[in-house]
């Protein structure tokens, strides 16, 4: 494999680990081009499609979007196509995880066990430790979404063991893959405390590792550990911090996940407001990769929200939309949940016919498969209903029930509600001392509970101002960054831009040696012996012969006359001379001296005025204004007597020097162009000359620090002015 490619495919790799997936594709299809013209690059060939197989599977992830998946198979059937001729059994491994992690992403759990499986065999015969790790951590994760925890934390385990066994458990890729199994394993079987430490440790490895990826995992897991213990603050910052990852990674599917995570934890501050906000978003603006169960929380979360709020009417929308989703996708979990809340809603605006159909049909789903969340809601809403319908014993029997059931599930809310029905419940029934007991207990709970309300409003108040200040503080980085982003950037540009000018200084080195000798020399024989060949066959010439002579030694002219303008255009700024103060009167005379036959011819008149003395060297600002005279006295209609002037002017800014002549004038469309090299805008037969005047005097302005200017007008004579900025000048 030869060095660029290698170098590529590695650019490649790395890109991926950081997830810029665009960089990553673009780099692994150059290589790509590389390996197709390079023999001995097929496992470059093969690494390049195995490359792009997992940028595509992972675009299909982030945006949920089926169709990389298709371009990821199609990239890992080149690759398998490539290694039926290698053979290699690194490659074959490789080809089976990602395979594996495309049917996972799929939902395809048991071809995902099988590719994974496949490849753990191959790694393991072959000893190939890398490939082992994926393959050990991708079942693992396959474990996982069957919610097989227990088979799951075997792999791991079973990873670990690996790593102690090779020695490689310092290793920051390998412990990323270890510890992100252990740390979701242990979130899923709700011990907490073992995942907070595994995702702490996920967070330092992958950041070493530099895969992001695995850091947004570790720091959103962090945070919903923060948020099931109550530690809001510093969930709410971790959760931030993940989402800022997500975006600029373009993880839009754990976005996602993350906002609606925010959205509960500003829930359990009773941020309202915040919450929907947050609810609605995900709704709103990521509906291209929110599923179905998914969008189902969000409707029940809203329709609770908007309930608690006392706008039932809106709420019932909510739980209508979730309950809907949940029968046609038959989540039974979720169907009993918007049951139960649809009967609490219905409650809510005394619809008691609707509440009990939805109530028992809730609670024959919750008794059918064992289901917890949302109980305590239905048995609040089965007494409710017994109340209303003066059952008052079956009414204290679900209420208690509700209230030991919320006690359980720590919901203080629906506690309180229960000891409260209770308390009416005996107080109609003239039990006056059980309604008092529970009415006490009531009392008491919605003491603390207002207790804890408070805090958490305080909890939310602080996490505002540091949300504030933190946003203040990115603010300011952000601007810092951009500025130094932008010193670096000019730095590295400037950089190259040395080297280039370094090449191509020697290039130009090159060119006027070549021109100055080379070129003129072949020339010059062509000039001599086309003269001798004329000469001696000139009594056997036909007229037209004779023209055809001339027509060749104008063209030798021409030709040396371009050679001598290219050579004095390229050598401009190779000039070692230090710029001096140089008398512009004197450098006028100069130019005036070098083009006296022209002006005797043409009779041309050159005024000017007192001039200033400017910093530069003496022969750049002649070659300038002999350059400016020439194309004065040259461009003048016939018969005409060229006029020429001269002027300064001096501004706080910049000092100037107009040219003005009386010639034929430049259209607007045209004034941009006749600065180009080799630039003509008449035929040679009306205008002599080779096009480079003109774009010599703009390289010599820019040499001095300024630039040079035209205003002009058909007809109408032009006006050239040299423009030297004084702070460059001084420079």
């Amino acid at each position: 494999m030869s060095k660029q490619l290698h170098t590529l495919l590695e650019d490649s790799q790395r890109f991926y680990r950081r997830r810029n997936l665009k960089k990553a594709l673009n780099t692994a299809q150059i290589a790509l081009g590389f390996g197709k013209h390079d023999q001995s690059g097929q496992v470059g060939l093969a690494n390049a499609c195995l490359i792009m197989a997992n940028v595509y599977n992972t675009n299909g992830n982030y945006r949920n979007d089926a169709s990389f998946y298709e371009k990821a198979v199609h990239s890992l059937g080149q690759a398998k196509a490539i290694n039926t001729v290698l053979n290699e059994p690194q490659i074959a491994a490789e080809i089976q995880i990602i395979e594996g992690k495309i049917h996972l992403n799929r939902k395809a759990f048991e071809l995902a066990s099988e590719c994974f499986q496949s490849a753990n065999h191959i790694a393991e015969k072959h000893q190939i430790l890398e490939q082992q790790v994926k393959a050990i951590a991708g079942y693992g994760h396959v474990c996982l979404a069957k919610n097989n925890i227990q088979l799951a934390l075997e792999q791991a385990q079973e990873l670990e063991n690996l790593l102690k066994e090779t020695h490689k458990s310092s290793n920051p890729y390998f412990l990323s893959e270890l510890y992100r199994l252990f740390s979701q394993a242990n979130i899923l079987r709700q011990d907490y405390s073992k995942s907070l430490e595994m995702s702490q440790e996920l967070l330092q490895v992958s950041r070493l590792a530099g895969d992001i990826e695995k850091e947004v995992i570790a720091l959103r897991n962090i945070a919903v550990v923060c948020g099931v213990k109550s530690n809001y603050k510093i969930g709410m910052q971790y959760f931030l911090e993940a989402l800022d990852k997500c975006d600029a990674i373009g993880y839009r599917e754990m976005s996602v996940q993350i906002q609606i995570n925010i959205g509960t934890l500003y829930a359990h501050l009773y941020n309202y407001e915040e919450a929907i906000r947050r609810y609605e978003n995900v709704l709103g603006n990521y509906h291209d990769v929110i599923d179905a169960k998914t969008k189902t929380v969000v409707f029940n979360n809203l329709g609770n929200i908007y309930l608690t709020s006392d706008q039932p009417e809106t709420a019932l929308d909510f739980f209508e939309n979730a309950h809907r989703l949940s029968q046609e996708h038959d989540f039974k979990d979720l169907l009993a949940y918007s049951l139960a809340q649809l009967s609490r809603t219905n409650i809510t605006l005394e619809q008691f016919e609707a509440a009990t159909e939805h109530a028992n049909l809730a609670q024959a789903l919750f008794d059918e498969h064992s289901l917890v969340n949302g109980k305590q809601i239905n048995m609040l809403n089965l007494a409710g209903i017994a109340f209303h319908e003066k059952r008052c014993h079956a009414a204290v029997e679900l209420a208690m029930q509700a209230a030991e059931l919320s006690q359980l599930l720590k919901d203080d809310t629906a506690e309180i509600k229960a000891y409260k029905l209770l308390a009416k419940i005996f107080k109609q029934k003239g039990m006056f001392e059980q309604a008092f007991e529970y009415q006490e207990r009531y009392s008491k709970i919605q003491e603390d509970f207002a207790k804890l309300q408070r805090t958490r409003h305080n909890l939310d108040m602080e996490i505002r101002h540091a949300i504030r200040e933190k946003q203040k503080e990115i603010e300011l980085l952000t601007k810092e960054n951009e500025y130094q982003s932008q010193l670096i950037e000019k730095s590295d540009r400037i950089a190259k831009q040395n080297e280039e000018l370094l090449r191509a200084n020697d290039d130009l080195r090159q060119f006027a040696y070549i021109a100055s000798h080379d070129l003129k020399e072949p020339l010059r024989m062509i000039g001599s012996f086309t003269q001798v060949i004329h000469k001696l066959a000139k009594p056997h010439l036909k007229y037209e012969d004779h023209e055809y002579f001339k027509y060749v030694g104008e063209g030798v002219r021409r030709m040396n006359d371009l050679l001598d303008g290219l050579l004095r255009y390229s050598t401009i700024n190779q000039s070692q001379e230090e710029f001096t103060d140089v008398e512009i009167n004197e450098v006028v005379t100069l130019s005036m001296a070098n083009l006296k036959i022209r002006i005797i011819e043409t009779e041309a008149v050159i005024e000017t005025g007192n001039l200033p003395v400017l910093r530069g060297t003496q022969h750049l600002y002649v070659q300038l204004f002999q350059n400016l005279f020439a194309n004065a006295i040259k461009f003048v209609q016939p018969g005409k007597q060229p006029y020429i002037k001269v002027t300064a002017e001096e501004t706080p800014d910049a000092n100037t020097i107009h040219v003005t002549d009386n010639g034929i004038g430049i259209s607007e469309e045209n004034q941009a162009k006749i600065f180009e090299i080799f630039k003509r805008l008449h035929h040679k037969s009306e205008y002599e000359g080779t096009g480079i005047g003109l774009a010599i005097c703009q390289k010599i302005a820019k040499r001095l620090g300024g630039t040079i200017q035209v205003k002009s007008a058909l007809g109408q004579g032009a006006t050239f002015s040299l423009v030297l900025p004084k702070a460059k000048l001084e420079n």
